[in-house]
């Protein structure tokens, strides 16, 4: 190929600008490629056929798919899909085969070798366009996804013997009997020896690479056996795919699948372009233009024909839904039909036009496949000629819903403690190979992988997830896994685990919902708030570095209770602000349960160390003080709970606004400096608080006599309206000054 450089720099430039644009149509890429070597093919008069390093490359686009296919279906996984493998599957093939070699036959008088190779390669599918578009929208788990998987693996194992067929008709010189002796024996020694070294040597190989750390090892170890066990297949005259798809399910039933094709995605989707644009690259113009009609037709009349075979294969087993929709995903003719085509120009069994006309029929049902799948459930509708009861897919296998917890350390495995006694649905992450064992022991929904690895996450849904834990052990694996986060989306909710506020400084750019210490404390404390709601969660992050309750050392205990127990002052004083400035309803109820929560935790520790610790007077005392706040605490976020609602009343009526306006700017003034005297007592704090609620309520009293005196003239329900409000401060009065006295004798001890 001359001129590769400008040749490869409007290979990218094409492709980046066709698969931008189409990409705003939700097309898949694999058209832009396809229309990109067209176009290619136009420009630069390139012919892939006389390039054998561009077909081997392109190839291996089709060996690494081929691979992650095999990754997710290891031996007891075709087990459980022996159906959709081997009933579906080979019903499919064999009756699309015969159908279209018998029209090959009589419609076009085709020799009987010709018709059945024809009839054979027309009867495979697009396994890298079906199982890309399932995948990217999430229905490869349905019903129609797993019949589609299971017969596009069936015909991808069938390429084997449709090449053996075809070597039999183009070889003169051997028997049929020596050929199928030779093919057996060398099938056996490949899936012998390849399956004896996934069972024995791999699973052995790849904990040596792991226990390394070195990404660029492991990355090798992976092309080595992908690479590997294709070139050992094709070297006993099977295709390299084969050895591709071996290799897959030899790494399916390790611990290291997930990673390994996370890791390999990237090869895989370049590879993958490739071979889509060398599938453009055999598009001839001039054929096409003469022979439009006729490849229209072809089209239309193959997929029609191999839509009609599989419905009628799985109609006997499947809803009609399902069978519609396996139908039309299936419908298309494939890459491997493609390649049987090549070998049969190669080997001159046809006239090289009508293998053009072939191939390009071939390209143009891929190009329409997109369309189809996209739309497959508008053209059900129209073929059922009106509505078919929808039955639910198995979705059982399916994440979603669920929590990701990534690291299975002492943190990680307290979260998941919490999350499996909470009955949450939860899936572990983690690269260490002890962890990763330990929590499989436990038969808890585990990968193996890179925490910070994006495909990964994605693979284990992410994006659907209730919520993500980051309970890694350093701040630099969480800050990688943060960042693989924000790549993904940045609107996905993140409750990090940290130590200390120099590591959560580091993270505040992050933007995480949740930034906390890592102990059993906090570790209920995410269960609970990922049980209750997501905003209930984003409120509690004021409750953090709380440490573990020491019964040998009551009174530090004490001093970190107290500490915590001021939180619920913050609680109180956004809850009231929140409500008065009509905050949404969900946010307002996070509030409130928030604080429920908070005083729950806090009650708790108070009677764990009452129960477990030894304590003098004073320290009972102090107990006795702690215990009194929490009950005047919770009176004061039920009084002002309601008093937000009726402030934010007032100040929409003309009459009562100013009134409201004062209100406000006093309990705000009263909340700040109870929350001082909270920090760090002092008398000065204490003698302005007791000015601010002292008397004995004779001005609220004038306040509400003015107000509902004739001369103001207010309606009804404005007056029910202030008499409670003026109630409610009336309360407030008695229970800040009741709070105020326990920070006063919580503070005596320490003087």
């Amino acid at each position: 190929m001359q001129n590769l450089i400008p040749i490869f720099l409007a290979a990218v430039a094409i492709a980046t600008a066709l698969n931008v644009f189409i990409r705003r149509f939700n097309m898949p890429t694999v058209v832009g490629y396809i229309i990109t070597g067209a176009v290619l093919s136009a420009l630069f008069q390139i012919d892939v056929r006389g390039d054998e390093t561009l077909q081997h490359i392109a190839e291996f686009g089709v060996v690494f798919l081929m691979f992650t296919i095999g990754l997710e279906f290891s031996f007891s996984h075709l087990k459980e899909m022996k159906k959709e493998v081997l009933v579906f599957g080979s019903a499919q093939v064999v009756g699309t085969a015969l159908l279209v070699a018998l029209a090959a036959g009589l419609m076009f008088d085709m020799p009987l070798a010709n018709a059945v190779t024809v009839g054979s390669a027309l009867a495979l599918s697009s396994t890298a366009i079906v199982l890309k578009i399932l995948n990217e929208s999430g229905q490869v788990k349905t019903e129609e996804g797993r019949n589609a998987h299971g017969i596009l693996i069936f015909q991808d194992i069938a390429v084997i013997p449709i090449l053996l067929m075809v070597t039999i008709f183009t070889t003169d010189d051997r028997s049929l009997s020596s050929l199928l002796g030779e093919t057996a024996l060398n099938a056996a020694i490949v899936v012998g020896l390849l399956f004896l070294a996934g069972r024995y040597l791999l699973g052995r190989l790849f904990r040596i690479v792991s226990d390394t750390n070195s990404k660029e090892i492991y990355m090798g170890s992976i092309l080595l056996t992908v690479v590997g066990a294709s070139y050992f297949a094709h070297h006993f005259g099977f295709s390299y795919s084969l050895g591709g798809f071996i290799a897959g399910m030899m790494i399916a039933d390790t611990i290291y699948k997930y990673q390994v094709e996370a890791d390999l995605i990237p090869f895989r989707d370049l590879l993958l372009g490739v071979f889509f644009v060398s599938v453009g690259l055999q598009i001839d113009a001039a054929v096409v233009v003469q022979n439009i009609l006729t490849i229209v037709l072809l089209a239309v009349s193959l997929m029609s024909v191999k839509a009609v075979v599989l419905f009628l294969v799985l109609i006997p087993w499947c809803s009609k839904r399902t069978s519609l929709k396996s139908a039309i995903t299936l419908a298309q003719l494939g890459e491997f039909s493609l390649v049987v085509l090549s070998i049969v120009l190669a080997n001159d069994m046809m006239d090289p036009t009508e293998v053009q006309v072939l191939m390009v029929t071939v390209v143009l049902s891929m190009i329409a496949t997109p369309f189809l799948i996209n739309n497959g459930d508008a053209i059900v509708r129209l073929l059922s000629r009106g509505k078919i009861q929808v039955t639910p897919a198995e979705s059982a296998s399916v994440i979603g819903g669920h929590v990701l917890v990534l690291g299975y350390g002492y943190f990680g495995q307290l979260v998941s403690k919490f999350l499996e006694d909470a009955k949450i649905t939860h899936v572990i992450v983690t690269d260490g190979t002890d962890e990763y064992v330990k929590a499989r022991e436990l038969e808890k929904m585990a990968v193996f992988g890179d925490p910070a690895d994006r495909l990964l996450l994605q693979q284990v849904g992410i994006e659907k997830a209730m919520s993500t834990i980051i309970a890694l052990d350093d701040v630099d694996s969480v800050k990688r896994a943060s960042a693989a986060i924000k790549l993904i989306d940045p609107s996905i909710k993140v409750i990090a685990r940290v130590t200390t506020d120099e590591e959560k400084a580091e993270l505040e750019n992050f933007e995480h919902e949740l930034v906390l210490d890592g102990n059993t404390q906090t570790a209920t404390v995410i269960v609970d708030q990922i049980r209750r709601s997501r905003l209930l969660a984003k409120e509690m992050s004021e409750l953090q570095f709380m440490n573990e309750l020491d019964a040998d050392d009551p009174q530090s205990s004490i001093e970190s209770i107290t500490r915590e127990q001021k939180r619920l002052l913050d609680v109180i004083s956004r809850s009231f602000n929140g409500m008065r400035q009509r905050k949404n309803i969900m946010q307002l109820k996070a509030f409130h349960e928030s604080f429920g929560v908070l005083s729950e935790i806090i009650g708790k520790a108070i009677n764990d160390l009452v129960s477990q610790a030894s304590l003098s007077p004073a320290q009972y005392e102090a107990i006795n003080s702690l215990v009194d706040n929490q009950d005047h605490l919770a009176r004061m976020n039920d009084v002002m709970d309601a008093l937000g609602r009726e402030l934010a009343l007032m100040a929409e009526d003309d009459a009562t606004r100013a009134l409201s306006e004062i209100a406000v700017e006093g309990l705000d003034a009263i909340l700040l400096t109870l929350k001082d005297l909270a920090e760090d007592y002092n008398e000065m704090d204490l003698d302005l608080l007791r000015n601010m609620t002292g008397g004995d309520g004779k001005g609220l009293a004038g306040i509400r006599e003015s107000y509902l005196s004739a001369e103001r003239d207010l309606a009804t329900e404005s007056k029910a309206i202030l008499v409670s409000a003026t109630n409610n401060m009336d309360r407030l009065r008695g229970l800040f000054g009741h709070v105020a006295d326990n920070y006063r004798r919580l503070a005596e001890p320490a003087a």
